[in-house]
């Protein structure tokens, strides 16, 4: 019974934001536009990617690494040694990590089971020696962790090996390279946590940097039903750790809090799959699943989150009136009575809660990675593009607007359809705004500021509400790599004074179609239905003639023993704005012998019957 209430309410929720998820239907769809599509020599279903500069990619997979820049291709060979490996499920190498340090490339591996580093001299990989260099690559493939390299140091959460059972298997966030001491957080942070990432927010000054760590925790504080949840933990990066010297090493200021996304009037979305930072503007982007596989996104002020773990109690704590607060980043040691509660209890009681309480989209659609972009449009308000990564393997391309969200494009990144394992975009260059995705089986390079899926006219343009994209010299064009031209703010009526409304295709074109038919004949025509958050239509003369549900990118209409000519139009209506799509005009001829050239005629029987009963008929007039 409590099982088919829940199913019950959640649909109750699912259909109240409906018509909210209209808009969040991509309105085109773009096929495999990639400025780059590249097929990897054999599938790699536990590839791991690395964009070390723009069109520099490197490709981990097993017992392989590739590079690709876009031109040249290299394949550098990296077995494991399989000592002590005997017909183990994994015993190779599979990279799983690849970096830049101390000027060198760095790549690690599973090795076997037995986990390793090496960085390239030259034409070839040489092992490292050093003493944390397995602690940069899980002992096999699809092992949960989190690697965090900020300037010259590196954070891990994977456990060093050890004889001892219980040390490999509780969870610790550590640095493992650069500055000592080489910190680690307490036994009571991290309760069988699911990492989904980690980043730097710097402050004012070098003692104000922090380190956030994104996670799903068990729920052991039981404050809510959910036996998992997503967690955040911020700790001090520069703190110089506990008054006591047997926990000096260990980071004194780690707290966690609930991340919470969801609408006070719905439901809340309580699993994390993605985070993206937005440094300039100091907002953190989360990506959320429910248990039904819908989506949401929430943001949050880094000030924000700021002030909760500079003001909350501790969860369970006692001790309120310490001189030094838990959490406090400090040039001094921390007072061993604040080290020691921050340990105990790590949890806050107030949660984090996204801006102005409310998520930033809600849709139906089942969403895994997401990265976030800020364009100024031609119009010179400021957008913020969301692009995000659907389970079946498409982006869907989602625009922040004064009048709620909207998702413009939906863009099939690979020639085949495959699951995908990265996303990231590449900012570094101001004329172009390049994404890079990758599966098992392929990489792609695209460009966000692609404007050819509205190219077809000035209102196709408008419409898009694509802010990478304007109207200029005839054609939509990127803002970005045309910054000399002065794109004029168009609306729709501007687009009809400038008599380009109407694509130049012939399939669309203004011109009707001039077509003979026989009396009591039965006909079908059609009409391009691009746009999935346009609604059309048919009329004959001034009467409304069918409604139309677009399959397919078209709208189909199906006449049968029609004996009055006239002039048939199918109709668009998008943003508050209607348009004649295309336009059929249509005379009956006097002989029912004569077939004149006409690509539109009388159907023969067979065939009519056959696309009969595979249509619902319209309505006579």
């Amino acid at each position: 019974m409590n099982v088919c209430l829940a199913l019950f309410l959640g649909l109750c929720v699912s259909l109240s934001y409906t018509y909210e998820n209209v808009r969040m239907t991509p309105r085109l769809t773009q096929l495999n536009p990639g400025h780059g599509t590249f097929a990897l020599p054999k599938e790699q279903p536990n590839a791991m990617f690395y964009l070390d500069t723009p069109d520099s990619l490197y490709i981990g997979g097993d017992e392989v690494l590739y590079h690709y820049n876009f031109s040249t291709w290299k394949e550098y060979s990296m077995n494991a040694k399989k000592d002590r490996c005997y017909e183990k499920a994994f015993c190779k190498n599979f990279v799983t990590y690849v970096t830049r340090y101390n000027g060198y490339l760095m790549a690690c591996g599973t090795n076997a089971y037995s986990p390793a580093c090496w960085r390239l001299v030259g034409e070839s990989f040489e092992k490292i020696s050093a003493s944390w260099a397995e602690q940069l690559s899980p002992r096999y493939p699809g092992f949960n962790y989190n690697i965090l390299k900020t300037g010259s140091e590196i954070y891990s959460t994977i456990p060093k090996q050890s004889n001892n059972p219980a040390s490999t298997m509780k969870a610790t966030f550590r640095r493992l390279y650069g500055k000592e001491p080489f910190r680690f957080t307490g036994g009571n942070l991290l309760k069988n946590p699911l990492f989904v990432k980690s980043l730097v927010v710097e402050g004012e000054q070098e003692m104000e940097n922090r380190i956030f760590l994104f996670f799903m925790d068990d729920n052991s504080e039981r404050r809510t039903t959910d036996k998992r949840v997503p967690m955040i933990a911020r700790m001090c990066k520069e703190e110089k750790g506990s008054e006591k010297p047997d926990d000096r090493n260990m980071f004194s200021t780690a707290l966690k809090s609930r991340l919470l996304c969801g609408n006070p009037e719905g439901q809340y979305y309580n699993f994390l799959q993605d985070i993206y930072f937005l440094q300039s503007q100091d907002l953190v982007y989360g990506l959320f699943t429910n248990p039904w596989n819908h989506s949401a996104v929430c943001s949050y002020k880094t000030e924000d989150i700021e002030l909760v773990f500079n003001t909350s109690d501790l969860f369970e704590s006692t001790k309120k009136d310490l001189k030094i607060r838990p959490g406090q980043c400090r040039s001094e040691l921390t007072p061993q009575e604040t080290a020691e509660e921050a340990k105990n209890h790590p949890e806050l009681v107030d949660w984090i809660w996204p801006s102005r309480n409310r998520t930033v989209f809600q849709t139906l659609a089942y969403y895994r990675k997401l990265v976030v972009d800020e364009i100024t449009a031609v119009n010179k308000e400021i957008h913020r593009v969301i692009i995000v990564a659907t389970d079946n393997g498409t982006l869907h391309k989602i625009v922040e607007q004064v009048d709620g969200p909207m998702n413009v494009l939906e863009i099939e990144p690979f020639n085949k359809t495959s699951k995908i394992l990265y996303l990231d975009l590449d900012l570094s260059n101001r004329e172009q705004r390049v994404l890079y995705v990758g599966s098992a089986h392929e990489f792609s390079k695209i460009r966000l500021d692609d404007c050819r899926a509205y190219n077809k006219s000035c209102t196709d343009c408008v419409l898009s509400k694509d802010p990478y994209c304007g109207w200029y010299g005839g054609e939509c064009q990127s803002i970005l790599n045309n910054r000399t031209n002065s794109f004029p703010n168009l609306t729709l009526d501007d687009c009809e004074l400038k008599s380009e409304t109407l694509p130049q295709k012939g399939s669309l074109s203004p011109r009707p179609n001039e077509n003979k038919v026989l009396p009591r004949s039965v006909y079908y025509v059609t009409c391009p239905a691009e746009s999935k958050q346009a609604t059309y239509w048919w009329t004959y003369g001034d009467n409304l003639k069918e409604s139309c549900t677009p399959q397919n990118g078209k709208c189909d209409l199906l006449f049968d023993n029609i004996k009055a000519p006239g002039e048939y139009r199918c109709m668009e209506e998008e943003g508050a704005k209607q348009r004649m799509v295309t336009e059929y005009k249509f005379t009956v001829e006097n002989s029912s012998w004569r077939m004149r050239n006409s690509w539109l005629v009388a159907l023969v029987i067979p065939v009519c019957i056959t696309l009969y009963s595979h249509m619902t008929p319209p309505a006579r007039s």
